[in-house]
């Protein structure tokens, strides 16, 4: 019988072509996972900064008529004050403010003297500002990142 002789090329060239696969295979992975993570990245650094604007424009569109949109403060910090349009007994209003790295809500009666640390953290931010430009809000909010989002809302009619 015949037998075909062997190359020792024949084996080093299927070998080396094994080798080059995954090497490739390991560098494509690496590549996708380091794009998966810029991704999540930069997608968690918008959800903080967008979500707070969002929230709040949100919010005072649902209070937008005159007088439940007020600029006010909670123990000397900034807040948007939104009250309810009820009779003097039922009466509650809305705090949003920073404290303590969060945006933060406090929903109370009218005549409870609102206390920073009652609120509710919403969303971690490292800054966050609310402040009246003529008929408009304006509000910042800076994400732990860094990134810096404002914008405008209009209201009815803003008292401070």
């Amino acid at each position: 019988m015949y037998r075909k002789k062997q190359h020792s090329t024949d084996f080093l060239f299927t070998f080396l072509l094994l080798i080059i696969f995954a090497i490739f295979a390991l560098v494509l992975a690496g590549t996708g996972a380091l794009v998966y993570q810029n991704s999540i990245s930069s997608l968690d650094e918008n959800y903080t900064s967008r979500t707070s604007i969002a929230y709040v424009a949100e919010k005072v569109r649902q209070y937008d008529s005159e007088g439940q949109v007020s600029l006010s403060s909670v123990e000397g910090l900034p807040a948007l004050k939104l009250s309810s349009g009820a009779e003097a007994e039922t009466a509650t209003c809305t705090y949003i403010y920073y404290y303590d790295g969060s945006l933060c809500e406090l929903y109370v009666r009218e005549e409870t003297t609102p206390a920073a640390a009652m609120g509710t953290a919403l969303v971690e931010l490292s800054d966050f500002t609310i402040e009246q430009d003529g008929s408009l809000l304006r509000v910042t909010a800076v994400s732990p990142e860094g990134e810096t989002m404002t914008e405008l809302i209009h209201t009815v009619d803003i008292s401070i």
